[in-house]
């Protein structure tokens, strides 16, 4: 623990990724921390696949004493598919995680009495020496706030302006299957691979993660696949337009997806898709879905408010940065409150730092995007519900 100049107490709005990451890492250094989660209770896994980039593990095992080999799944190869089915592959070892072992494995690094779901922030204030979180007639007062969140974020405006994501113009499809539902033969073919095919204006792609709580044993993980597909704003509208039609504006959860647009996503994988992705789309009980979005920000700090995470820049997926992206965030202001004598330069090199890696990044998941033809002229993202 380290003595940090001027500060103390640290308010996290938002307890996903982005602020786990913060949190975990501020109370390293000593400081009274607190998360308050919009959300009700422990979430599930979700369904989500993430590649484990190098900056999240090292920040599993240096502040939550966990080694990332025993969450994660690793792969030998890259193998790409070509329309008829057949495959070519190259060498390249990564390490695939899933979004529910991250979030467990920081979750359970924070003193749960720090963590506080199911209270919304609804206004923060800055003061001289700090910021009011309002929680409904509630006031806390708290020396630095970080804003984490997420993509829908309600507080970024009060950092940076008009820095709303856009609708990229294209949707991501995902599943997930046991990987006891997949047959022998088919689960050989992409076993201890990260698969992708690459048509016109498309990709598939998709390889396994951990099963349930974690584990890594062969047979009882998951596939997780994803698909990226052209969508104009009517089409998105259609696609995250549930069952019993309640309009969901930037995803569609698992278990919702209306008939008519499952019919849809099975004619277009009929079409589309090579065999082996085909039947991966077709054992998936219940397809989800996520708008592509692109958000870049020119400010990270108001004073002692910041931003993190995807309430900073929200960078496509392709780039598979993400969860890194947030690591990287908390990673580097640990070590600037720990080596800059004063908070205000502290936050100034953080900022700096964070702006240029942000704005980086968020041009290279554009041109990936791009070079597949995905996506036209970035809209404005539909009104949704935010969530921290």
């Amino acid at each position: 623990m380290t003595t940090v100049p001027d500060i103390e107490s640290v308010g996290v709005v938002g307890g996903s990724l982005g602020g786990l990451f913060q949190a975990v890492a501020l109370t390293e250094l000593g400081l009274d921390v607190t998360v308050w989660e919009r959300s009700s209770g422990r979430p599930d896994d979700r369904g989500a696949g993430i590649v484990l980039q190098p900056s999240v593990a090292w920040f599993l095992n240096t502040f939550c004493g966990v080694d990332p080999d025993r969450i994660s799944v690793p792969v030998t190869h890259r193998q790409f598919f070509s329309r008829d089915g057949r495959s070519h592959h190259t060498l390249m070892r990564q390490q695939m995680i899933s979004w529910g072992a991250l979030y467990a494995s920081l979750r359970d690094r924070l003193d749960p009495a720090r963590y506080h779901d199911g209270q919304q922030v609804t206004a923060l204030a800055l003061r001289p020496d700090g910021v009011d979180v309002h929680l409904g007639d509630t006031v806390h007062s708290v020396d630095l706030a970080i804003i984490a969140d997420g993509s829908a974020s309600r507080h970024r405006g009060l950092v940076a302006p008009d820095s709303a994501p856009r609708y990229a113009g294209y949707v991501a499809y995902r599943g997930v299957i046991g990987e006891a539902d997949l047959s022998e033969d088919l689960g050989a073919v992409f076993r201890d691979r990260f698969s992708f095919y690459d048509g016109d204006r498309t990709q598939f792609l998709c390889y396994f993660i951990p099963g349930d709580s974690g584990t890594t044993t062969p047979g009882a993980r998951r596939m997780n696949w994803v698909w990226y597909v052209r969508a104009d704003a009517a089409g998105l509208d259609r696609i995250t337009t549930d069952r019993d039609g309640t309009a969901h504006g930037l995803s569609l959860p698992p278990g919702l997806m209306a008939p008519r647009v499952h019919d849809e996503l099975l004619e277009r994988t009929r079409r589309l898709l090579p065999e082996p992705m085909r039947e991966l789309v077709e054992h998936t009980r219940e397809p989800f879905a996520q708008a592509i979005l692109d958000g870049r920000v020119t400010r990270m700090r108001n004073d002692r408010m910041l931003l993190t995470g995807d309430a900073a820049f929200v960078v496509r997926p392709h780039t598979a940065a993400s969860a890194e992206k947030a690591a990287a965030d908390a990673i580097t202001l640990f070590t600037a409150l720990q080596q800059v004598p004063s908070l205000d330069g502290a936050l100034r090199a953080w900022e700096k730092n964070r702006l240029a890696e942000g704005m980086a990044l968020y041009r290279h998941g554009v041109g990936l995007g791009q070079r597949l033809g995905l996506g036209g002229p970035a809209t404005p993202a539909a009104a949704a519900e935010p969530t921290d």
